[in-house]
């Protein structure tokens, strides 16, 4: 009977390890929140897109480029609080989204997003987004909300929402931008995931936006609008107290094909041999910038090798290259980038001694 009774125990211990969990709103980040992760890198994540029921997800071997801190401000300590008041939360997602140049505006950036949400017991959602266009913040609310996650969530639900925002007419900023589309969340696998964080069971999600923004501005008297697509996905592992993503992958979506451009997992403070994290000067200079066709760049003499990265504002690397000590005598190195779009990148320049980010126009 004892034998019994200990054969019962195991498997039903067995299977509530690896039994299906839900998702509610006390697995979602809080104000305060500081959650540190690590960048990944992207041909050392593997087999991303095989889900199901009872799925085993093994990214144990995943190379790490780095880390950070998700940051969950209270809305005090961001350069909105007056704007969304000082009960809400956000995050800094991007510290640009825009520049762009129109005949007798001027020119146009947009800088310093921080998505503010709100977490109730149906639904995590983006309930406004903070910018900064020409260095004046603006607010944002969305009407309706992005509701990125609805609740409970569980394997095989599927939910989607619309949202739009509008930034407030001013005559301080000739010009409005807007955002509306529409996202879809779903539910299609379960099981247990490992990373190099660790092992635990999850949900696996995948959330889309299909969204498209506009610039609307008066020029001569008559209404002109510049309007762009801005379709993103990201495969998600939502774990039990963790508060972020255990694991996420996303990128751009271009018709039905996937462009993976960042993979960044929960993890624990480590130390790395390798790459330092404080910047250090590689490039004794880099011109012409702006650049129309190439770029030079000008390395010490005697110098390791360089690996230099061009990655526009979405993250993608468009140009990438390694600068080899050669037999010039000032070391010079020249980027082709006649075929890349017009637009705001950043030079990624990195070796074993450190690493230096510099911003690059090209027009």
């Amino acid at each position: 009977m004892r034998k019994h009774l200990l054969f019962i125990f195991i498997v039903s211990l067995s299977l509530s390890v690896t039994s299906q969990i839900t998702i509610t709103s006390a697995n979602m980040p809080i104000s305060g929140d500081t959650i540190r992760y690590s960048n990944a890198r992207l041909n050392s994540v593997g087999d991303y897109t095989t889900t199901g029921a009872n799925h085993v997800w093994l990214f144990d071997s995943l190379v790490t480029t780095g880390q950070a801190i998700r940051e969950f401000k209270p809305g005090l300590t961001t350069p909105y609080f007056i704007l969304f008041g000082l009960s809400a939360y956000g995050e800094k997602t991007q510290d640009t989204v825009l520049n762009v140049n129109i005949p007798t505006v001027g020119p146009i950036s947009i800088t310093d997003i921080y998505s503010f949400y709100k977490n109730t017991s149906t639904y995590f959602a983006a309930e406004g987004l903070g910018v900064k266009i020409n260095g004046i913040p603006v607010p944002n609310n969305y009407n309706p909300q992005d509701k990125i996650y609805q609740f409970p969530l569980d394997y095989l639900d599927r939910d989607s929402t619309n949202f739009k925002f509008s930034t407030p007419s001013t005559t301080l900023i000739p010009f409005v931008y807007t955002k509306q589309g529409h996202r879809i969340t779903e539910v299609d696998g379960w099981g247990s995931i490992s990373t190099p964080y660790g092992t635990v069971s999850c949900l696996r999600v995948v959330t889309t936006q299909y969204a498209k923004d506009t610039i609307g501005a008066t020029i001569g008297g008559f209404p002109f609008k510049l309007g762009f697509p801005n379709y993103q996905r990201s495969y998600q592992w939502l774990t039990l107290g963790e508060h972020i993503p255990f694991l996420e992958v996303s990128g751009t979506l271009n018709g039905s094909t996937f462009n993976p451009t960042q993979a960044k997992y929960r993890d624990v403070l480590r130390s790395y041999v390798g790459i330092k994290d404080e910047n250090k000067v590689l490039a004794l200079s880099v011109f012409p910038n702006p650049s129309t066709h190439q770029i030079t760049v000008i390395i010490p003499k005697n110098d390791v090798s360089i690996r230099a990265e061009l990655v526009d504002i979405q993250g993608k690397t468009v140009l990438s290259s390694t600068l080899q000590d050669n037999s010039n005598i000032i070391n010079q190195h020249t980027l082709d980038v006649s075929t890349i779009a017009k637009g705001l990148y950043i030079l990624n320049l990195s070796n074993l001694e450190g690493k230096q980010s510099l911003k690059i126009s090209i027009q």
